[in-house]
């Protein structure tokens, strides 16, 4: 992709009307974007005792994509043309395995418990980055992971509480996303990020279809209903990240993650008689801490690099 597709792409993406770029904008909409996701979980939880997981994945993508689609008609779908979509290919199946292991893990364990565990995900990026990258790993980046393993432990607490299957299904999804994130990475290198989360949801459709065939429900109006909401909830919530992202620094806004384990467990405690114990409060609050710091240094790194190297690609 040249640089005048990325001129175009600049001039067609979908933008948000806010006045001020500044920090309570930002704040605002991750605290939005949280919403978003953290309401379509409840959704899924409740949809997903009839229908399948794989088939909600599918109906996700589905109307996920729908959600780019204006945009992408605007533009006359130009934004497609890439010359890597043997890697959006392989994203796509990370991304689309990440989805469908997290919708079992909502059928299987309590919502605030999922999201707290869940919360772990940007550690496991970050050990991928320095594991694969070469990216520099200090003693406090090292401390700041272990410290979000251990809020990990605190809320599975091996040993003391049943370990269920939900557990290995977040397990699974976070390896899958941290994977897909990777790739991400590399791609921003070549490709404009609109382009990238399109053709994720473009590909996630055969993808998610392929699996969800061989499980189909036909869903109830009532169901389905339910289904187009999750997907554009999920449309809205990765929109509006990231329209927080161009606002403010990720260091800065990692704390408001927070926010889904608080509404997570208000959705668990309202609609399904879920109360979250003060180990799983206690847990996520320790991996927000961990992950915020580990941002918070990603963010005084990248602007102690010297001018010219931001574009240039990791090994």
């Amino acid at each position: 992709m040249d640089s005048s597709d990325k001129n175009t792409l600049s001039a067609v993406a979908p933008t948000v009307n806010v006045k001020s770029r500044g920090f309570v904008g930002a704040a605002l909409l991750m605290v939005l974007s949280v919403t978003f996701f953290s309401v379509s979980h409840g959704f899924v939880r409740g949809v997903g005792a009839e229908i399948h997981p794989f088939e909600i994945a599918f109906s996700t993508s589905l109307f996920s994509f729908l959600f780019y689609l204006p945009w992408l008609m605007r533009a006359r779908f130009r934004p497609l043309r890439t010359e890597r979509i043997g890697v959006h290919w392989v994203r796509a199946f990370f991304n689309a395995s990440a989805v469908c292991g997290w919708y079992f893990a909502l059928m299987l364990m309590p919502l605030a418990d999922a999201v707290a565990l869940a919360l772990t995900g940007p550690l496991l990026v970050t050990f991928g980055a320095i594991l694969f990258f070469g990216e520099p790993a200090r003693l406090r980046r090292w401390v700041a992971m272990g410290t979000g393993i251990a809020g990990a432990i605190l809320i599975i607490r091996p040993g003391f509480q049943a370990f269920s299957a939900g557990y290995w299904f977040v397990i699974f999804c976070l390896a899958c996303t941290a994977g897909s994130r990777l790739i991400t990475k590399q791609l921003t290198f070549s490709e404009a990020p609109a382009a990238i989360g399109a053709w994720m949801a473009l590909l996630q459709v055969p993808i998610t279809f392929a699996l969800a065939i061989f499980f189909w429900t036909w869903p109830n109006v009532k169901q389905l209903v339910m289904m187009i909401t999750v997907g554009l909830l999920v449309g809205a919530a990765h929109y509006t990240l990231t329209h927080a992202y161009d606002r403010a620094e990720v260091g800065a806004l990692e704390p408001f993650n927070f926010v889904r384990l608080v509404i997570a467990a208000l959705i668990g405690y309202v609609f399904f008689a879920e109360t979250p114990d003060a180990w799983t409060w206690a847990g996520g609050a320790i991996i927000v801490a961990s992950t915020s710091y580990i941002a918070h240094r990603e963010t005084v790194r990248r602007s102690d690099r010297p001018l010219g190297s931001k574009g240039t690609a990791p090994p």
